[in-house]
């Protein structure tokens, strides 16, 4: 069934297209009833008849109904269409994407990046303590909320946990054809090192290293790894640490923003932080204002690899048609937004001069 504004779907009027992509739609609609704003996500047709599809349709539903945060967008009710296809009704947020802001800025100061970063500290700790993994943090999956507090105007959101795991009961027999499906369930730019291995291998601490490639990306404008091809990236990311802010951008950064990215991007997962609690608690040190300038750790020398490939090409600023690049900012489901303006995804003290030294140094995209 074609889906149209003005169509009712589980006791909501459809009023637009949001966005859509293989696997679904999803709409904007409103109840007549109370007036409240939902966004519904569609199966389409042609991935129903897929059962890991459906499969991972019915993940999402019960993972997101498991996890109660403010930091992370509310599964409100679930259903189908006349036709019986999949639904779900998320909570409609206003606002912007953190992939649509930093292809607007390219990078955001650090005053900027801070509450981003702890809010979605703050998701993860309550999708962890209802034992989900994310597995696919990225830009694309970071909603700014606007809000009505002038001392606080957005809030950042989690969005799309349709890849995710539960720690237990998840049926990881079945782990297999998803990953066939999602490549290696996740976007590679984004992707703990142990989850390029393999799906099943990422814990909370694969999650860690995401919002680390995150902060990474907000601050400096780029990845912490760029390659040409997936197997360069691969690579890369198996063989070798992570730049230092520094190194990627030529510009001077204080020295507890280098060590708390430097431990969230660790090759070696044993060696971040255990829990997105640990990680929160080493971000919220670094909040802006009053603090010195403090040299950041000297370049860490390269690390040999042992793969047989080509060498890398010098480190360029990622672009949007790069194999790192376009779909990793992009929400899971959407490959084909539509062409109207998306409003909504499904689904102090002054800065600190530490934090901006060297903007104009960085190149535009």
């Amino acid at each position: 069934m074609a889906i149209h504004p003005g169509d009712i779907l589980a006791g909501y009027r459809v009023t637009r297209l949001l966005g859509r992509g293989g696997m679904g739609e999803v709409w904007a609609a409103r109840s007549d009833t109370t007036g409240r704003e939902v966004a519904i996500k569609v199966l389409l047709a042609r991935a129903a008849v897929k059962p890991d599809l459906v499969q991972r349709f019915q993940r999402e539903a019960k993972i997101a109904s498991a996890i109660q945060s403010p930091y992370v967008c509310s599964l409100l009710d679930v259903g189908q269409t006349p036709d019986g296809a999949h639904l779900l009704v998320f909570e409609r947020l206003d606002g912007e994407s953190l992939a649509d802001r930093l292809k607007r800025e390219q990078y955001l100061p650090f005053t900027e990046v801070f509450p981003i970063i702890e809010d979605v500290l703050c998701g993860l700790g309550a999708a962890h303590a209802a034992d989900v993994i994310h597995r696919d943090l990225k830009p694309g999956n970071i909603f700014l909320e606007r809000t009505a507090f002038p001392e606080r105007p957005e809030r950042a959101k989690i969005l799309d946990f349709g890849i995710s795991k539960l720690k237990r009961g998840d049926g990881e027999q079945n782990e297999p054809t998803l990953t066939a499906f999602d490549a290696t369930l996740g976007s590679f730019a984004y992707m703990a090192p142990e989850q390029v291995r393999g799906a099943a291998r990422a814990d909370e601490r694969a999650d860690i290293y995401a919002v680390g490639a995150v902060a990474f990306r907000s601050l400096s404008g780029r990845l912490p790894f760029e390659g040409t091809t997936a197997a360069l990236l691969v690579a890369m990311k198996l063989e070798r640490q992570a730049p230092s802010l520094a190194e990627a951008t030529g510009d001077r950064w204080p020295a507890g923003i280098e060590r708390f990215l430097e431990r969230a991007l660790e090759r070696k997962r044993e060696n971040r932080w255990n829990s997105a609690r640990e990680a929160l608690d080493a971000w919220r040190t670094l909040a802006p204002g009053g603090r010195a300038i403090q040299p950041p750790p000297p370049p860490r020398a390269p690390e040999p690899s042992s793969l047989n490939l080509a060498p890398p090409d010098p480190p360029t600023v990622a672009d949007e048609s790069d194999v790192a690049g376009s779909q990793d900012d992009q929400p899971t489901w959407v490959d084909h937004p539509p062409t109207e303006t998306v409003d909504t995804p499904l689904l102090g003290q002054a800065p600190d001069v530490s934090f901006e030294l060297g903007r104009g140094r960085r190149t535009g995209r």
